[in-house]
């Protein structure tokens, strides 16, 4: 995996139904050499799933994300009980004996139950909880029984064909394209995937940075997002953590992981934590069930 790799993961992240032409496009390269490149991404397992749900604005769900120090002996054998929670859709595991687990909530109701589950079977004694901070909207449309049944068929299989969706749901294919160009246009659906970089030839570092009281936030993210824009995975910040922005960089080296550390640190931030991730795993959530229950 290079940068070039990367570059084109991010692109699927945001929407895996992407066409080999159109990713070409976004990168100047030929469909042919994109073409491989993703191929082999999949042959190695760097992607696992195109995943296809209701976005957030569609059910107004919420994302957390929860992490902390674990107490566990099996870092895997609790990453694989903490999936068997319906709102918990990954578990990392990182250095130190760390936990992050992604959740997806139906109501913020959920979430002291949903903490304190977490805290007792990931055996984390201090969690700290974040909401990740979405811009709010509200969308024109909601999505349809048509919409639920492209994305119950599209649900594992996001980069499905056009003409095979219309076959499943027993549509036109001009029905089933002019569907999904609303569902984007309206932003009612996420296609996403799910990837799992080769850890024992890669390095990615999550960088915790404490922010000092009274600097812009969105300031700060979109001066990291132009510094780190080769490396950059993701950076989130949460809105009930107003000092916290994670930063996920990828590296080829643990030197360049260093490298980057180092300049961090000469940013002006009140603390900066490195953590490396060692492996991720990713579960079904209840929004896979909605989808399979259509």
């Amino acid at each position: 995996m290079d940068e070039i790799d990367l570059v084109i993961l991010r692109k699927l992240l945001y929407n895996c139904r992407l066409t080999y032409r159109e990713l070409a496009e976004l990168t100047d390269m030929s469909v042919s050499a994109i073409h491989k490149r993703i191929k082999k991404l999949e042959d190695d397992g760097t992607i696992h799933t195109y995943i296809a749900r209701p976005s957030l604005m569609a059910l107004k769900y919420i994302n957390v994300v929860i992490f902390g120090m674990s107490n566990a002996k099996s870092m895997d054998m609790i990453s694989e009980e903490l999936g068997q929670h319906d709102c918990i859709d990954g578990v990392g595991i990182l250095g130190g004996k760390r936990l992050y687990i992604g959740v997806i909530l139906r109501d913020i109701l959920e979430l002291q139950e949903l903490s304190s589950y977490v805290s007792k079977v990931g055996q984390i004694t201090e969690p700290t909880v974040g909401i990740l901070n979405y811009p709010y909207s509200i969308q024109p449309e909601s999505l349809s029984n048509t919409d639920y049944k492209i994305l119950k068929t599209l649900n594992r299989d996001a980069r499905k064909p056009i003409v095979d969706i219309a076959d499943d749901i027993g549509l036109s294919a001009r029905t089933v394209r002019r569907r999904i160009d609303r569902m984007i246009e309206n932003n009612l659906v996420s296609f996403t995937l799910e990837w799992l970089p080769l850890y024992e030839s890669t390095f990615i570092t999550v960088f915790h940075l404490y922010l000092n009281e009274g600097v812009d936030i969105n300031s700060r993210i979109n001066h990291l997002s132009e510094i780190y824009s080769q490396n950059m995975i993701y950076i989130v910040s949460f809105s009930n953590i107003p000092n916290l922005i994670l930063l996920s960089i990828w590296n080829k080296t643990a030197q360049d992981s260093q490298r980057i550390l180092g300049e961090l640190q000469t940013e002006g931030f009140k603390d900066v934590i490195p953590h490396i991730f060692y492996s991720m795993k990713w579960y079904d959530c209840w929004l896979d069930q909605l989808l399979r229950s259509k």
